[in-house]
């Protein structure tokens, strides 16, 4: 039998290459559980994957006909009855799981025939693991990955109380599937075994294949110091599983795993929008996964509903901009108010317009002969504020005064002549300059609140010129999507020799956009022309190396 360790492909054939990946293959010799009938319920039909706890099978339950994933554990991790004691327990345990985004679990026992290995029986998912999804399009958008998150929150939460605790949370035990309607549906899997993996010895924690029991890349620092590990280790580890979603890479990445371990107790992770400046994260969603992070478990959120609370209140929606009317608003709020509004005197009157008596007409003022005491007469106008002030009152008299009626034509002409009260020009020489102070303020708070209006004043926009370098427009062409137009001015400069270090980024995140575009279109010989120009080095490297894979895959089929 031939086996790819790339993809876990097999083959009774004689091929050398596999046709997935392009990957040599290996001489291995034929899996015995392949046609079994595990304790006469399931019949081995073939292999699923491979992992660093076991095997899956693709089996049938002969009884009802439903296929059903069998998963083996491997015969090294089989040491002694106390192992598979605890295994049984713990499956036990998670079959209890009863949540929509939690996998099956319909029977578990030991294999005679296999040496006495483990197995158990689950759900046979017809989806796609959550790192697949990653490899293939890097990253997924904040709106689409919210849902994910917050259901993959409720499964564990649920787990949590009944005390079942993952440990092995990674995109690889995240599957996602079409459920009600519901493109990608996550289902949560390999509850309880990552434990048992954990406890069987310290020196199993790395493999035969160099893989660590745990996954490094996802555990938490009290998973890398072998510390008492409880339910706030799968939330640090979904934290990870957060980023490397939004992303497309995980916060501590390096060729030894040892290195990987010491980052996960020591360094901090970099923010994900310094990470991807070209994305734009809600500032509430990076301080979560921040938290998230935290090296000491008190520190971050305490239960899985805390984590789930929090991604719901995530808000999408632009913070308001303060206009200066919200800012003249504050400033008014702040501001004790002049000698007048201070005058309780000069308030306006709380009475209805409908209570007050309405004002005679000039031609009834002239008609009505009645005797009437004369008006006292109005003062010249004030020069500080509290002749101001008594000045204005008196005035609010007289204009009350003159709208009584009954009032007699001898007194308005005594008032004409200057007897009974002000002439009317000198009214007016109060009255106007204040109703073209009030007119003047008006038009101003218009001009300063009304965007249309400011736009027409020669300061109402700022000057732009200078800004429109070739920098920005690459990397405004680059956050619109358009990587076809940004690799095409990248490549203009490269032709000149004028491309720098972080222009050689660009061009190389240029290149995996495109090239994800021709994979869409399946136009795999443009793909990976483009996906070899990019170095191994690069920071984008990996993802281009697995999508050249894919790119070849796809191409041979």
């Amino acid at each position: 039998m031939k086996l790819c360790l790339i993809c876990n492909f097999q083959t009774a054939g004689e091929q050398d290459i596999c046709p997935r990946d392009g990957s040599s293959m290996v001489t291995v010799g034929d899996d015995p559980l392949l046609g079994m009938v595990v304790e006469g319920r399931y019949k081995i039909q073939s292999v699923i994957g491979q992992g660093s706890a076991g095997t899956v099978y693709r089996a049938v339950q002969e009884l009802i006909g439903r296929e059903v994933a069998v998963k083996v554990l491997h015969d090294y991790l089989v040491s002694d009855e106390e192992f598979i004691k605890r295994f049984k327990q713990e499956a036990k345990a998670s079959s209890r799981l009863n949540h929509p985004n939690i996998i099956t679990i319909y029977d578990f026992g030991v294999i005679p025939q296999g040496g006495g290995r483990p197995y158990i029986a689950m759900d046979l998912l017809n989806g796609i693991p959550l790192s697949d999804v990653i490899s293939e399009i890097n990253h997924i958008d904040v709106e689409e990955a919210l849902p994910v998150f917050t259901q993959v929150c409720a499964a564990l939460s649920e787990a949590h109380r009944q005390g079942v605790v993952h440990r092995d949370i990674k995109p690889e035990n995240i599957v996602l599937v079409e459920r009600g309607g519901q493109k990608n549906f996550p289902i949560v899997v390999d509850f309880g075994i990552a434990r048992l993996v954990q406890e069987e010895s310290d020196q199993a924690k790395i493999t035969r294949t160099g893989t660590v029991c745990g996954s490094p890349t996802y555990m938490s620092p009290e998973q890398c110091t072998s510390s008492k590990v409880d339910h706030r280790s799968d939330i640090y580890s979904l934290g990870i599983v957060f980023y490397e979603t939004l992303t497309g890479e995980v916060p501590f990445q390096h060729e030894e795993l040892v290195r990987v371990m010491a980052m996960q107790l020591s360094d901090l992770p970099r923010p994900i929008d310094e990470v991807r400046p070209d994305l734009v994260f809600p500032e509430a969603l990076v301080s979560l996964i921040n938290k998230t992070l935290s090296k000491n478990p008190a520190d971050r959120h305490q239960t899985m509903d805390e984590l789930s609370k929090a991604l719901e209140e995530i808000s999408f929606e632009p913070e308001p901009v303060k206009t200066p009317t919200v800012q003249r608003d504050a400033q008014r709020e702040t501001t004790p108010p002049g000698p007048l509004a201070q005058d309780e005197a000069l308030h306006p009157r709380k009475e209805s317009r409908d209570m007050l008596p309405p004002k005679p007409l000039t031609r009834e003022l002239l008609s009505n002969t009645g005797a009437q005491e004369p008006l006292p007469n109005k003062p010249t106008p004030a020069s500080n504020y509290s002749e101001q002030v008594q000045a204005f009152r008196e005035a609010q008299k007289y204009a009350e005064q003159s709208n009584s009626p009954g009032i007699s034509s001898a007194s308005f002409s005594n008032r004409a002549k200057g007897q009974g009260g002000p002439s009317i020009a000198r009214t007016l020489s109060i009255a106007l300059p204040v109703v073209i102070s009030v007119g003047l303020l008006g038009a101003v708070i218009l001009f300063a609140t009304n965007s249309k209006f400011s736009e027409m004043l020669p300061f109402g926009k700022p000057s732009v010129a200078g800004t429109s370098t070739q920098e920005e427009t690459v990397e405004t062409m680059m956050k619109a999507g358009k990587f076809a137009k940004a690799l095409a001015a990248l490549k203009a400069e490269k032709a000149q020799g004028a491309l720098s270090a972080s222009d050689q980024e660009k061009y190389d995140q240029c290149c995996v956009g495109v090239a994800k575009q021709y994979m869409k279109d399946k136009k795999f010989t443009e793909a990976i022309a483009l996906l070899q120009q990019i170095p191994p080095k690069s920071n984008v490297g990996k993802q281009a190396k697995d999508m050249l894979k894919k790119a070849k895959r796809n191409q041979s089929k």
